[in-house]
C-alpha cells in the first residue's frame, strides 16, 4: 500500500478513475461496466453498473450449487462428474455443464444463487426456462462469489472453495483473457471464469476473477456488449481490467 510520510495511507482516486473509464469507454463501442473489491481493505468501487447474460460465468455457481448438494447428502463428486466439473471450468465445456446442470437441477442452482446473496441472478435452465447461458446476472453478483471463494460462505466448506479455486487457477490459456490477462505480469495468481457468445444487441462477453501478487488482491467482475464482435470486445474488456490493476497500485 501506498502511504504518505505522515503515515496515512493513500487511497485511489475514484473520481479520477471514474474519469479514466468514462474516456476510455469513448474510444470504444457498446455496454459495459464493472465492479471491483479490494480483499486487502474490504472495500469495492462500480462502474456503469447493469444486467447481462451470464453466458459461462453462471458454470462456477452451477459447480457450487453440484457440491453443496454433495454436502448436504454426505457424499462427493463421482469421478466422472469431477472430470465434468474440470472441464466445465477449465475448459468452458458446454456438454460437461449439460451433464452437471441434469445432475443437480436448475433449482438448486438458483436456491445456491441465493444462498450467496445473488439477489440480481436468475438462472436459466431446461426447455421451460432457456438456456444455461441465458441466465441473468450483475458484475456485483459475480464479485459476490468471487469474495464468497475467497473470503468463506456457508454454502459450501474451505475444502470445496479451494478446490473451484484450484479449477479458475487452471483455465486454458485461450480463456485467461479480461480480469486474468489485461495482460499482467507473469508473477501474478490468477483465478478467472469468463463467459462469451453472440446474442441480439452485442456479443455477451463477461470476464470474473481474482488477482493476488504485486502488492494486489483483488476480486473483479466485467461485463459487456459488444456490437464489433468476439475479437473487439475482447480487446475491450482487457483494456477495462487494465485501467483498473494500474490504479489499484494503491488500495480502494
Amino acid at each position: 500500500m501506498t502511504a504518505t510520510r505522515s503515515g496515512k495511507v493513500t487511497r485511489v482516486d475514484r473520481v479520477a478513475l471514474t474519469a479514466r473509464l468514462d474516456a476510455y469507454r469513448t474510444t470504444r463501442g457498446g455496454t459495459m461496466g464493472l465492479v471491483v473489491h479490494d480483499l486487502r481493505v474490504g472495500r469495492a468501487f462500480s462502474w456503469r453498473a447493469f444486467t447481462n447474460e451470464s453466458l459461462s460465468t453462471i458454470k462456477v455457481v452451477i459447480l457450487i450449487a453440484c457440491l453443496k448438494k454433495c454436502q448436504d447428502t454426505g457424499t462427493q463428486l463421482s469421478t466422472t462428474r469431477r472430470a465434468q466439473a474440470a472441464r466445465m471450468i477449465q475448459s468452458s465445456d458446454n456438454a460437461a455443464t449439460d451433464s452437471l446442470l441434469a445432475w443437480v437441477g436448475t433449482p438448486a442452482v438458483q436456491r445456491a444463487a441465493g444462498l450467496l446473496g445473488m439477489t440480481n441472478t436468475v438462472v436459466r435452465g431446461g426447455s421451460a426456462g432457456g438456456w444455461w447461458g441465458y441466465s441473468t446476472t450483475t458484475a456485483a453478483d459475480l464479485v459476490i462469489v468471487l469474495n464468497a471463494l475467497a473470503s468463506g460462505t456457508t454454502v459450501i466448506d474451505a475444502g470445496n472453495r479451494a478446490y473451484i479455486r484450484s479449477l479458475m487457477a487452471g483455465v486454458v490459456t485461450s480463456q485467461r483473457w479480461g480480469v486474468s490477462d489485461p495482460p499482467l505480469p507473469a508473477s501474478l495468481n490468477t483465478e478467472t471464469k469468463n463467459g462469451w457468445g453472440p446474442l441480439t444487441g452485442g456479443y455477451r462477453l463477461n470476464s470474473m476473477g481474482r488477482v493476488t501478487g504485486a502488492g494486489r488482491d483483488y476480486t473483479m467482475a466485467i461485463l459487456t456488449r459488444s456490437p464489433q464482435g468476439f475479437t473487439y470486445g475482447k480487446t475491450t474488456v482487457n483494456g477495462l481490467s487494465t485501467i483498473v490493476y494500474q490504479a489499484l497500485t494503491r488500495p480502494l
